[in-house]
């Protein structure tokens, strides 16, 4: 079940289409999760279903599936690697977002990006029907866009990524924070920025804050698990805005 964007330009010359792949398409689903993955400053090279920054998402949507309730999930699939200077990623967001409301009008929906795909995420945050953005391992720059009110922003960043920096994501967050807006930092110990170490603890972190933001939509109880992880995701969705190791 997949849709893709047209690029085909007038002259008839075509770039890499954009692509839109559910993992779960239930008929009424209270919940739509967008799962975008990571890319580079720069480059023009086509995302395949195969390169390693498209597959390292594929777990998360997995995962995302198996959220208790009618909870939807789709993976949008950038046409190229690159951000390249005009936010050609942010482009294809709002494509696969109009997608998303067509197929599942009014229903929220959670956005969830890895690095540059976090940072698309913080750009169509404020789109409507967004309602949670979850950035893992975000590329942030000064002066970005982040989600205004109404949305709840998490955050989550390892203490050991090299690519993208920690201090920017928390820099954001507090910014968040002082305009008394709902965002959390999550800091993830002796963690890298391809979520390779400690993997499990991520996916856990992604399906529970999702779980936990919409369990009035699914029918849970809003109550995390128990263990560490329950005990950051119960601060992170109920206290309105924190900062919190793992």
């Amino acid at each position: 079940m997949s849709a893709d964007l047209d690029t085909t330009a007038a002259d008839g010359d075509s770039m890499p289409s954009a692509s839109l792949v559910w993992d779960a398409r239930p008929a009424a689903a209270a919940v739509v999760a967008l799962v975008m993955h990571g890319g580079a400053v720069d480059g023009h090279e086509p995302n395949r279903p195969w390169s390693h920054n498209v597959a390292r998402l594929v777990p998360f949507a997995r995962s995302l599936t198996r959220v208790p309730g009618p909870i939807a999930v789709a993976r949008l699939r950038f046409r190229v690697r690159g951000w390249n200077g005009d936010a050609m990623p942010v482009e294809d967001a709002r494509w696969a977002l109009a997608q998303v409301r067509a197929a599942y009008p009014g229903v929220p929906i959670a956005l969830v990006g890895h690095s540059m795909g976090g940072r698309v995420a913080m750009f169509v945050g404020d789109e409507p029907d967004v309602r949670l953005v979850v950035g893992l391992a975000p590329w942030v720059e000064p002066g970005d866009p982040h989600p205004g009110a109404g949305r709840r922003t998490v955050l989550i960043h390892g203490d050991r990524d090299v690519i993208c920096s920690l201090a920017r994501t928390r820099r954001a967050v507090e910014q968040m924070q002082a305009e008394g807006l709902d965002a959390s930092l999550v800091r993830v110990a002796r963690a890298d920025h391809a979520m390779l170490v400690r993997a499990r603890l991520w996916t856990a972190l992604v399906t529970e804050v999702v779980g936990a933001s919409f369990a009035r939509e699914l029918g849970g109880t809003g109550e995390p698990r128990s263990g560490p992880i329950g005990a950051v995701v119960a601060r992170v969705v109920h206290s309105g805005g924190v900062t919190v190791d793992i």
